[in-house]
């Protein structure tokens, strides 16, 4: 059964507002906390599964990774969404997150087309930084593609929706397509958890945000060897070590792929070592103002020198006084310039 707007949980703590999404095993709902004045995400196992012989061992899990999730919040890392709350209702489990403001990276890349190298570079670096932490807490997320991906105003990216219990497949839902067909690799059909399924899905986003394409998916690739197109060819401004760190984490086989998160972003930093991660501050603004500084105090210097030491020779040459009035305007229109655009910073 899924909630209607207006339901109220927990005594009326939580106010349902609308549903966000619903897959195979959970749906997610937007609610409002009546007491803190806040917009969160209520996260519940889909009771339509409740008659799956598997569902018991599914709500096991969402329970046991939604303790580990909490603890995770303690230290509230600033790129993984926050857990608030976990409690029953009626029989069904609640999982209580933030609700993060922003856009969604797919749809980022849908309305601005393929990102520059240094701003899809520096997303999906701060999500592998964020995965680290979740692979130390000995969990894996499963679902780290750019829909799970929000970007907010200040180009902070943050993870949330944590794909729980996802390697479980119930019997009834066995024909559905498992995950996002073209950011998983294989072998999460056969229920992987290890750190390489985020390795993968982390690549794979950064292939479709830098591209503005989506990569050919992995059971395609595996089982009618359909060729995975380097990202080089569909956006040629990519440089060589990043199409390589690219597809190194999109490998087939798990076992080709690095073995760790840091692994893998190492290859990114390799890659960008010549490229700057971050917007350059000041780049967009005249790069000759302390050339021009230079120019004055030596125009400066070569005036004094010629006429610095016998002015009343020449107060009363036209000559004189044109070129002094020529260089003053000349540096009042420069100083106002450069004022202005802050090329001197």
């Amino acid at each position: 059964m899924v909630w209607a707007t207006g339901h109220s949980l927990q005594g009326g703590r939580y106010v349902i507002e609308k549903v966000l999404g619903e897959g195979g095993f959970g749906i997610t709902y937007k609610a409002h906390h009546r007491f803190l004045e806040q917009p969160v995400v209520i996260k519940t196992p889909n009771d339509s599964l409740k008659n799956d012989p598997e569902y018991d061992k599914y709500v096991r899990r969402f329970i046991e990774e939604g303790r580990q999730m909490e603890k995770l919040s303690e230290k509230q890392h600033p790129n993984i969404v926050r857990v608030r709350d976990l409690f029953e209702e009626s029989g069904t489990y609640c999982l209580v997150m933030d609700f993060v403001a922003g856009e969604s990276l797919w749809d980022l890349v849908q309305r601005r087309g393929a990102l520059p190298e240094w701003e899809a570079v520096d997303y999906v670096r701060q999500i592998g930084e964020a995965l680290t932490v979740v692979h130390a807490a000995g969990l894996v997320h499963r679902d780290a593609h750019p829909g799970n991906i929000m970007v907010q105003s200040d180009r902070k990216a943050v993870l949330i929706d944590f794909g729980i219990a996802g390697e479980i497949f119930p019997a009834s839902v066995s024909s559905k397509p498992f995950a996002n067909p073209a950011f998983a690799p294989y072998e999460q059909m056969r229920g992987g958890r290890e750190p390489a399924v985020d390795i993968y899905c982390l690549a794979a986003s950064l292939y479709y945000t830098i591209t503005g394409q989506r990569p050919a998916s992995s059971l395609k690739r595996k089982l009618n060897n359909v060729p995975l197109v380097s990202p080089k060819q569909l956006a040629e401004g990519i440089g060589d070590e990043l199409n390589r760190a690219i597809l190194k984490g999109m490998e087939l086989e798990a076992n080709k792929r690095p073995q760790s998160m840091r692994e893998w972003l190492k290859l990114l930093e390799s890659a960008n070592r010549t490229q700057p991660v971050s917007p350059p501050r000041g780049r967009n603004k005249p790069r000759f103002g302390q050339e021009v500084l230079i120019l004055y105090l030596f125009v400066g210097f070569l005036f004094w020198t010629v006429f610095g030491f016998s002015l009343d020779q020449y107060q009363f040459e036209p000559l004189f006084w044109a070129l002094a009035l020529t260089l003053f305007e000349a540096f009042i229109s420069f100083s106002l310039y450069f004022t202005q655009t802050n090329s001197f910073l």
